[in-house]
C-alpha cells in the first residue's frame, strides 16, 4: 500500500471501485512500532516510501484487530510482544491499495507501540513479501531527529505525533521503564559471548536465512533491576539534550511503590562500557 499525505484544502480525485456505487472512505491503521535497541530508541519504517507499517481496517475487524495483524505480519514473536499501545491520533491520506483498483481518501488511525525487551526480531525474508508495506527495517530515532537519516517530508507528521505520544506517556508514567527492565533482567548473553544489551544493532548476526525453529523465543526476566539502569533507560526515550532531573526521577521510581529493595547488588547494565560497577538491586512487584 502506497500513501501520501493530502492537504486538507486539496480536492481528491478518486476512482470509484465499482461503477454506480458511492465511494466509501478507506480506514487504515498506521502502526508506529518502537523498540529499545542497544539502549537507544528505534522505530520500524518502510523502506520507500518512508512510513510506518499500515493495514486496511477490514469490515470484519476492529482497528485493534488491524494493529494486531500488523504486528503478526512483521514480528517473529508477536504474542505478548507489546509492552505499551497508545492511540496517537489520525491523519488524512491519499491511498492506493496494492493489487487493487481501490484508491481515494483515507483516514489513517495512528498507533504508537512499544515492544518488550528483546522482542524486536523481524520475520525472516520480509523483502520477499509481495506487499510493499511489509518491506520494513529498524531506524534509529536519534539519527532521524539529527538529520543523519532523511525521511520523506510527508512522514514526519506521523512519526512526530507517534513519538510525542510515546514520550509524553513515559514522562507521565515512569513505571513503564521499570516494567521494561524487569522483563529483560535475566536475558542471556549473545551467541558471540558478549552481553546482548552492549551489542550494536547494526552488527548483530542477520537471521534472514535462519529457519524459524533455530531462533528461540527469549525468556522473560526475573523482575530485578537497579535505579541506575532505570535512569539510563528513561533517558533513551528522549533526545540527548533533554534536561532530566535524575534525583527527582529516582524518587519517582521509588514513589511507584512497585520496588522491593533486596539485600544484594547487581551489575549496572547499560551502553557505557566504563560503567563497570554494581548498584543496589530492587525487585519489581507490578503485574
Amino acid at each position: 500500500m502506497n500513501t501520501s499525505v493530502s492537504n486538507s484544502n486539496m480536492s481528491i480525485n478518486a476512482q470509484p471501485a465499482h461503477d454506480g456505487m458511492p465511494r466509501r472512505l478507506i480506514v487504515t491503521a498506521g502502526v508506529v512500532i518502537f523498540a529499545i535497541r542497544d539502549w537507544s530508541l528505534w522505530v520500524l519504517l518502510r523502506d520507500s516510501p518512508w512510513g510506518p507499517p499500515m493495514r486496511l481496517v477490514l469490515g470484519t475487524e476492529s482497528v485493534t484487530d488491524a494493529v494486531d495483524r500488523t504486528l503478526e505480519a512483521v514480528l517473529i514473536w508477536p504474542a505478548e510482544a507489546t509492552l505499551l499501545q497508545l492511540k496517537a491520533g489520525w491523519q488524512e491520506q491519499q491511498v492506493y491499495v496494492w493489487g487493487s483498483a481501490e484508491q481515494g481518501a483515507a483516514v489513517s488511525l495512528i498507533h504508537s507501540v512499544l515492544l518488550h525487551a528483546n522482542r524486536d526480531e523481524l520475520r525472516p525474508n520480509l523483502y520477499r513479501q509481495p506487499v510493499p508495506s511489509l518491506h520494513v527495517d529498524w531506524r534509529s530515532v536519534s539519527q532521524i531527529e539529527t538529520g543523519q537519516h532523511v525521511l520523506d517530508a510527508e512522514v514526519h507528521p506521523v512519526l512526530e505525533t507517534a513519538l510525542n505520544t510515546l514520550r509524553s506517556q513515559v514522562q507521565r508514567d515512569p513505571e513503564i521503564v521499570l516494567r521494561y527492565l524487569a522483563d529483560m533482567s535475566s536475558m542471556g548473553a549473545a551467541s558471540n559471548g558478549d552481553e546482548w544489551w552492549r551489542q550494536d544493532p547494526s552488527t548483530r548476526v542477520s537471521r534472514e536465512t535462519q529457519p524459524l525453529p533455530v531462533v528461540k523465543e527469549p525468556v522473560h526476566g526475573d523482575g530485578i533491576l537497579t535505579l541506575a539502569e532505570a535512569a539510563l533507560l528513561y533517558k533513551a526515550f528522549f533526545p540527548p539534550d533533554e534536561q532530566i532531573d535524575l534525583s527527582n526521577l529516582r524518587r519517582r521510581f521509588l514513589a511507584t511503590n512497585r520496588l522491593e529493595p533486596l539485600d544484594e547488588e547487581r551489575p549496572v547494565r547499560g551502553r557505557e562500557l566504563d560503567w563497570r560497577r554494581v548498584s543496589k538491586a530492587y525487585r519489581y512487584t507490578g503485574a
